[in-house]
């Protein structure tokens, strides 16, 4: 096929990849002479005319998108009982196989894709176009940075509504649930898939795995993933509750804007200077969950009261009172020895009186003036040692803002407590960050015990996404009050 021209036009110039749903190739506009990507649809059983009127219905529709982030559609049209579609070809590879050869993105790279590709759903959307096939194979990066998403409309031409063929088993890892139990999809389909992307740039796999499609799809609908937080630690909050709520179950609970998106963005910008390793490996992640009772969440245990310290006893006061009668008693002596030194000796006075008699005038004797006692040079209390300010810990912060967000959406039964609960764990990120670590801890243990109320009583329940936290927090939050922390 290299070389072959498709409608006296488009030359065929090299494979760039394949998959279920065709090729896609560079090739040469031999018309207007510029590059340009074409991509052959497979060819559809049945009725080839039907198919290519949906195809190019779905074409024509996203050629209308004229939007920085998303590759323009310049063609559509058949050649020998094949559908083929003309695009701008990007010199850039899709974040596939960025993720293959180039390892994990970093979180400002991440961030940056998250709000780029937000804006090209955005115009999507607005034009009433659905893409419901959001990967990393259909997200393209330009050599300066620029994310384009492509093939908008395909999968809904090639896949019919709820079908569960090719193009749905091909895209298991980031189909929505709605789109699993096979109801139609809709805009917030393409945010949760937006979601899984940015889940498996930050962590390296998607939020569900398993051993075949159906396991992958089943846990779309029941199970919850790993906190981002915990697979990737220096993931800032605003990301991480992005990613969150990206993967809600419920399609009304997930941002629907590409200002939402970058509103959660703007909570904590990302900080590439610091690296900290992982608080917890995605093994024993796994086995939090997996060893959770249902009764008392692990991370959620009662702690006993530590028992009441003695008040340290402040060393400068004492020490100074001892300088200070030190002092005192030192210049006692003193004066004692200058004393003694003024007054004449009696006996040397004796001998040199003459033997007979002698008349002499009654002298007043001078009274000795008195020597001045000196005054003792104070000794100065020292200073107490300043305690160096502690460098907030973000990894920490990060976890506990993810926590609350995570109690802030929960619903139903337990949502009032979990949302107390969330403004208890709100209060220790704040003082975390200030540097006050015993107010952090408290608001932490009243976040712990309130819950543990609540599910004693069956007012609540945790999530394994809770459990994971509590129990990561549970080990590196500080105890609070303890000077030799």
């Amino acid at each position: 096929m290299n070389g072959e021209v498709l409608a006296g036009r488009y030359r065929l110039l090299t494979l760039l990849g394949h998959g279920g749903a065709g090729e896609v190739w560079r090739a040469e506009d031999e018309a207007l002479a510029r590059p340009v990507a074409v991509k052959l649809l497979r060819r559809l059983d049945g009725d080839l005319m039907d198919a290519t009127d949906r195809f190019r219905t779905e074409a024509q529709s996203a050629a209308r998108l004229l939007h920085p982030n998303v590759v323009a559609t310049y063609d559509v049209g058949t050649a020998d009982g094949q559908v083929f579609l003309v695009m701008e070809l990007v010199n850039g590879p899709d974040l596939a196989k960025l993720l293959r050869s180039g390892g994990l993105p970093s979180v400002d790279l991440v961030a940056d894709i998250a709000v780029q590709g937000a804006r090209a759903l955005d115009a999507a959307h607005a034009a009433g176009i659905v893409h419901r096939d959001v990967k990393p194979g259909n997200l393209l990066l330009a050599p300066d940075g620029t994310l384009k998403i492509t093939d908008f409309g395909i999968a809904q031409a090639v896949g019919l509504d709820g079908a569960t063929g090719p193009v749905l088993l091909g895209t298991a890892a980031y189909v929505s649930p709605e789109q699993v139990r096979g109801e139609r999809a809709t805009p917030a389909s393409d945010w949760y898939s937006l979601g899984c992307v940015l889940y498996e740039l930050l962590a390296g796999v998607p939020p569900f795995v398993g051993e075949n499609f159906e396991a992958v799809l089943r846990q779309h609908l029941e199970a919850v993933p790993v906190p981002i937080v915990v697979r990737r630690p220096e993931v800032t909050a605003g990301l991480g509750e992005l990613v969150t709520r990206l993967l809600a179950k419920a399609p009304g609970a997930r941002p629907a804007s590409a200002a939402e998106v970058i509103r959660y963005l703007e909570q904590a910008p990302a900080d590439q200077g610091t690296r900290v390793m992982a608080v917890l490996p995605t093994t024993e992640a796994h086995a939090a969950v997996q060893a959770a009772p249902s009764d008392i969440v692990p991370g959620l245990q009662p702690e006993e009261d530590p028992e009441p310290q003695q008040p340290r006893r402040k060393g400068g006061f004492p020490f100074a009172k001892a300088i200070l009668a030190l002092a005192v008693v030192l210049a006692g002596v003193l004066v004692a020895a200058l004393l003694k030194e003024g007054v004449s000796n009696p006996t040397a006075e004796a001998r040199d009186v003459p033997t007979q008699p002698v008349v002499t005038k009654a002298t007043a004797t001078a009274k000795p003036k008195p020597t001045p006692t000196p005054t003792p040079t104070p000794t100065p209390t020292p200073k107490p040692t300043k305690k160096p300010k502690v460098t907030p810990n973000p990894t920490r912060i990060s976890q506990l803002r993810t926590l609350a967000a995570l109690l802030r959406a929960q619903e139903g039964r337990g949502a009032k407590t979990a949302r107390a609960a969330a403004k208890d764990v709100d209060d220790a990120a704040v003082a975390l960050d200030e540097g006050d670590d015993k107010q952090a801890a408290t608001k932490f243990a009243d976040a712990r015990r309130r819950l543990i109320d609540a599910q004693r009583e069956h007012r609540w329940q945790a999530t394994p996404q809770i459990v994971i936290l509590f129990n990561v927090l549970g080990r590196t939050m500080p105890s609070g009050g303890n000077d030799n922390e």
